[in-house]
C-alpha cells in the first residue's frame, strides 16, 4: 500500500493538472481553478476515509467538515429564509456541522467499514464524483463537471497507487504480489451488504443528476 505523501503527491498533481486546464481551456477563473484543485487534493486521500486512525483519516474528515457545509451554504441560502450571513448563523451552522461530520458520521464510518473495503474501490470513486458535481451544481454545469472529474480521477489514482505497491521483488529483480494485490482497484468488496449499499448510493445520485 502506498503511503500517505504518496496518494498526497498524487492527488496534488491530478489537482494541479485539471485545475490548469479548467483556467486555460475552459476559461474558469482562479478562485473556481483553485477549487477544482482542491478536489484533486481531497481526492487523493479519500478512499482512506475507512481507516480508522492516522493522518489520512484526521485530514479528510477535516476537511469535508469545513469544505461540505461551505459548499452547502449557498443551496441552504435559496430554501430558508433565516440571515445565513449573520456572525451568530455562520458560528452554529459551522460547529454544528463539524461536530456532526466529526463525531457522528467519521464515528459510523469507522464501525460500518473496514479498511480496503468498498470505499477501496471504482463505484465509490464514481459516487464521490457525483456527489461532487451535485455539490457544485449551483455553479453551473461546467464547473460541476470539471470538479467531479478531478475527485474521479484523484480517488482513481489512489487506487493505482496502492495496486502499484502491492507486490514487491524477490532477489531483487522477481517481482511477488503480496496479500493486498487486487483490494483496491476493484468494482465490489467482499461484503455483499456494502456492494448492495454503494450501488443503490451510485443508482439514487445517477437519476438525480439525470432527471
Amino acid at each position: 500500500m502506498a503511503d500517505f505523501k504518496a496518494h498526497l503527491v498524487g492527488g496534488v498533481v491530478v489537482g494541479s493538472v485539471f485545475s490548469a486546464i479548467s483556467l486555460i481551456s475552459f476559461g474558469l477563473n482562479i478562485v473556481q481553478s483553485f477549487a477544482i484543485f482542491t478536489m484533486g487534493l481531497l481526492g487523493g486521500i479519500l478512499p482512506d476515509l475507512d481507516s480508522d486512525s492516522g493522518k489520512p483519516l484526521a485530514l479528510i474528515s477535516g476537511s469535508v467538515s469545513v469544505l461540505i457545509p461551505a459548499l452547502l451554504l449557498s443551496k441552504i441560502n435559496t430554501i430558508s429564509a433565516i440571515n445565513s450571513t449573520s456572525p451568530e448563523f455562520l458560528i452554529s451552522y459551522f460547529t454544528l456541522c463539524y461536530l456532526i461530520i466529526n463525531y457522528v458520521i467519521c464515528e459510523l464510518i469507522k464501525k460500518m467499514t473496514k479498511h480496503r473495503g468498498i470505499m477501496h474501490s471504482i463505484p465509490f470513486s464514481f459516487f464521490s464524483a457525483e456527489m461532487v458535481y451535485l455539490l457544485f451544481s449551483s455553479s453551473g454545469k461546467q464547473i460541476a463537471t470539471m470538479a467531479a472529474l478531478t475527485i474521479f480521477f484523484g480517488c482513481l489514482i489512489h487506487l493505482i497507487l496502492d495496486e502499484l505497491n502491492a507486490f514487491y521483488f524477490k532477489f531483487g529483480f522477481i517481482p511477488i504480489l503480496n496479500k493486498s494485490s487486487g483490494t483496491a482497484l476493484k468494482l465490489y468488496s467482499q461484503d455483499l451488504w456494502a456492494n448492495f449499499f454503494m450501488f443503490c448510493l451510485v443508482c439514487g445520485a445517477t437519476i438525480i443528476i439525470v432527471a
